[in-house]
């Protein structure tokens, strides 16, 4: 095996390792030890090899960057499942034993506590606020009749 099988198990190495990960790094490598394979079947030098693997690999990782960047940017408005449910509206269900709140989320029963003090003299019925969840527990803060008119006032 000549130099040319040296850069093809190279391009072999770096494209299973862009498989196998969830990003367009090693496909740049891949690529560039592909071409350095077929630029060693005409030049015998494993620096100029070495130095052709290492521009090719370089100018296509610069050039394919924004596309790539452009490409994972939509999906960062999705937001993360802990935030989903934050600034929702939401009616108190049931209180059960020892005070605790169900309230009603799309359709789905979650265990409740009070983000404060004061919001402790919540009823069945209230219409609430979701401040914030963590595990499978969302906080909630009653909205008073005033904000509740000025959310429908306001069509939120």
């Amino acid at each position: 095996m000549g130099q040319w099988g040296v850069w093809v198990i190279f391009a072999i190495i770096f494209a299973i390792a862009e498989a196998i990960l969830p990003s367009f790094f090693f496909l740049w490598f891949a690529i560039g030890a592909g071409v350095a394979a077929i630029t060693s079947l005409f030049i015998s030098s494993v620096v100029l090899n070495l130095l052709i693997f290492l521009i090719v690999s370089f100018l296509l990782w610069i050039s394919t960057r924004k596309i790539v960047q452009n490409m994972y940017k939509g999906s960062s408005t999705i937001k993360p499942y802990q935030d989903q449910f934050v600034g929702m509206k939401a009616k108190v269900d049931k209180i059960g034993d020892e005070g605790r709140i169900i309230v009603k989320i799309k359709g789905d029963e979650w265990r409740a506590f009070p983000e404060d003090e004061e919001n402790y003299l919540i009823n069945v019925g209230d219409d609430v606020i979701i401040t914030r969840k963590t595990a499978n527990f969302v906080y909630i803060k009653k909205i008073n009749a005033s904000e509740n008119n000025q959310k429908k006032e306001t069509g939120e």
